[in-house]
């Protein structure tokens, strides 16, 4: 039986992103009914993407159609409302990262989450980005050794919607910082983090954060380093892992992965892997198929309300140590 999907957001990730690949999963989902406060848009999207009906209010979606389950695709500050009333009633959820602005709100989340007995994925796309599950994958066959240190940067040009102010759940932080973390805590698996020390410069227009380097420190000595930037002109996004005997890098959107390890014949010199083209839909359509094939399968979710709260328990520290100037424990 198909799954009944319902969305909540028709902007240009909800509609353009995630509605477009599940129009074409017609034989796991039917998508029945979206919304928007733009008319125009839930209107549009419907009849693009083959939703039956739509809305401006969410809720009276929520009670009116006969869904199982809801995407949440809103700007920061309106995950959590949102996601809580798909939960309470009743359906399962798939919410955008970071799924609310800070830890607090992910717990309200945990607790939906538990009373309602439904289910919550959040959507860390980057974990289905081939290049960086291909360097998950080599690094759990221990290619780099023993593990010392991962680094992460992401950056951009200028945040300027509502992205890119803090009352909103903006800054580079909770844009690009949540990316990151969640893909450093992801790889290095079960390893706890324990203390992080940040150094932010701040918009002073804005009030925003607009660049951030920061440290964690993690329960069996490894360390890692990210940094956020507004201030490129071009994307970068990069993760690189070290150990005692090698290294794996990769790059996006650019897909390019750079090996080298003593334990491996193939690898014992440098190695590129540089893809001929790089789809950067592919991401989102592994991710969407997952959570679906989830759903059917019922099984627990590959991206949960827990990931989210490891990720911003981590990033709420980052701020707070900005604030201090000085390490906080967790």
């Amino acid at each position: 039986m198909a799954i009944k999907i319902g969305l909540i957001g028709c902007g240009g990730h909800g509609r353009d992103r995630l509605s477009k690949i599940l129009f074409n999963m017609e034989s796991k989902v039917q998508l029945v009914a979206c919304s928007d406060l733009d008319n125009a848009s839930a209107t549009s999207t419907a009849t693009e993407h083959g939703y039956s009906n739509s809305y401006e209010n969410y809720m009276d979606m929520l009670e009116k159609e006969d869904l199982d389950a809801v995407v949440v695709a809103l700007p920061h500050d309106l995950l959590k409302s949102a996601g809580k009333s798909v939960l309470e009633a009743g359906l399962d959820l798939f919410v955008e990262k970071p799924a609310g602005v800070n830890a607090d709100e992910i717990l309200e989340i945990i607790e939906a989450e538990i009373e309602t007995k439904k289910t919550v994925m959040v959507g860390y796309c980057m974990r289905y980005n081939p290049s960086r599950m291909r360097l998950k994958a080599l690094f759990d066959k221990n290619i780099v050794g023993n593990a010392i240190q991962i680094h992460g940067h992401k950056s951009g040009s200028q945040l300027g919607t509502w992205n890119a102010y803090l009352e909103r759940g903006g800054g580079q932080l909770r844009w690009h910082g949540v990316h990151i973390v969640d893909q450093v805590l992801w790889i290095l698996g079960d390893r706890q983090p324990i203390r992080v020390h940040c150094e932010t410069q701040w918009d002073k227009v804005l009030g925003s954060d607009q660049d951030s380097a920061f440290t964690i420190l993690f329960d069996d000595g490894i360390t890692a380093s990210i940094s956020v930037s507004s201030r490129t002109e071009t994307i970068f996004d990069v993760i690189e892992v070290f150990g005692t005997d090698g290294r794996i890098r990769s790059e996006w959107p650019s897909e390019i992965l750079d090996i080298q390890s003593s334990r491996i014949s193939d690898y014992q010199n440098p190695t590129r892997i540089v893809p001929n083209s790089p789809d950067y839909m592919r991401m989102y359509t592994i991710q969407m198929n997952d959570w679906i094939d989830s759903l059917i399968k019922g099984v627990e979710m590959p991206i949960g309300s827990l990931d989210a709260l490891n990720v911003y328990r981590v990033i709420d520290a980052a701020y707070k140590s900005a604030e201090a100037g000085e390490p906080i424990n967790l």
